[in-house]
């Protein structure tokens, strides 16, 4: 908005002297027939044998009512001009320059206008090279999701399916719109930071050491580390952060508690809990998704938000979210502990 305020200034400063020659010679032109005036009544009192008293004082009274009547026009065209300008509005703008023709605002509500125009232009200029530039950021952001995906089978699709129960989830809650495609974006990244965990680990299907985990439970930190320098994305590091804290202190980078952790990352908590649950894994066969709401409906207040996990109940009933194909469920040799699952 500062830039229409900014156009409007220098298209008003840059004809306004302009705008003074042509008061300067309407006012010359008046008073030369204010003078012509006088001379003729001057003249005809003269014939008549009147006191030049009279003719002047009809002159000075219609001098004054001229004066006046012109000064409240000039008052009433300069307030337009004015409430256009600061209403930065193009319609006003347009709106004023056709009202304002053949009067002294003639040029600079044409300017005004002009400027509006030009500016209005080149914002929808630059908003259709950031909505590109946001697209390309979100392919890219795909991309690497799936990359990331694609290093285990088991994981094939993980991201995604986390994104769009997030979003799902988050437009139950009645959040809006923006704050939505934030949060499935940080829920598309949210294991981002396995990229700098070993295959041998990523890959292990026998359960983790101690050593191991930790490990594991580094890729928040992690993931937060590489989003930290792109400044247009870092509103979504504390869903890739924060996204394994758990409301009673016990999760984990931080151990953070209740209100501590940001409502994005307890909706990407729950999508993430509930798709890992539902899918196979070599620790664990794929569980029927109304058992699986039942789980974590179960730790709701304690590991997870319960507006969310019912928002998430919510969608699963009534069809809005449907776990598609799973997986037939697989006995594996070895099963890891539940704790590691979500």
């Amino acid at each position: 908005m500062g830039g229409f305020h900014f156009a409007g200034k220098f298209s008003f400063m840059k004809h306004k002297s302009s705008t003074r020659r042509r008061v300067f010679w309407r006012i010359f032109l008046l008073m030369s027939c204010a003078c012509v005036l006088t001379l003729l009544l001057d003249a005809l009192a003269t014939r008549l044998g009147w006191s030049l008293l009279y003719p002047l004082s009809a002159v000075l009274v219609l001098s004054a009512v001229t004066g006046g009547v012109l000064s409240r026009r000039i008052a009433g065209l300069s307030s337009r001009l004015s409430t256009a300008i600061e209403s930065r509005s193009l319609h006003q703008a347009e709106s004023q320059a056709a009202h304002l023709r053949g009067t002294i605002y003639e040029e600079p509500a044409t300017e005004w206008q002009a400027a509006l125009h030009s500016l209005q232009n080149t914002c929808f200029d630059k908003q259709a090279e950031a909505s590109q530039h946001y697209a390309t950021l979100t392919d890219l952001m795909r991309m690497v999701a799936k990359a990331i995906d694609e290093r285990t089978s088991y994981l094939r699709g993980h991201s995604e399916r986390v994104a769009a129960y997030s979003a799902d989830i988050a437009r139950e809650l009645g959040i809006d719109s923006n704050h939505i495609e934030r949060i499935r974006l940080a829920a598309l990244l949210h294991d981002i930071g396995t990229v700098g965990i070993e295959d041998s680990i990523v890959r292990k299907e026998a359960p983790l050491t101690p050593e191991e985990f930790e490990i594991v439970k580094a890729h928040t930190v992690k993931g937060a580390s590489i989003l930290r320098p792109i400044q247009a994305i870092g509103d979504l590091i504390p869903g890739v952060e924060l996204h394994h804290e758990s409301l009673d202190g016990q999760g984990y980078p931080y151990g953070l508690r209740g209100d501590e952790i940001p409502m994005m990352a307890r909706i990407i908590a729950v999508a993430d809990s509930f798709d890992a649950m539902t899918t196979a894994r070599p620790y664990q066969a794929a569980m029927d998704a109304e058992y699986v709401l039942e789980v974590l409906t179960r730790l709701a207040t304690k590991r997870y938000d319960a507006s969310a996990v019912n928002a998430l109940v919510s969608l699963v009933k009534r069809g809005s979210i449907v776990v598609k194909n799973p997986r037939t469920p697989v006995s594996f040799p070895q099963q890891r502990v539940l704790s590691e699952v979500i």
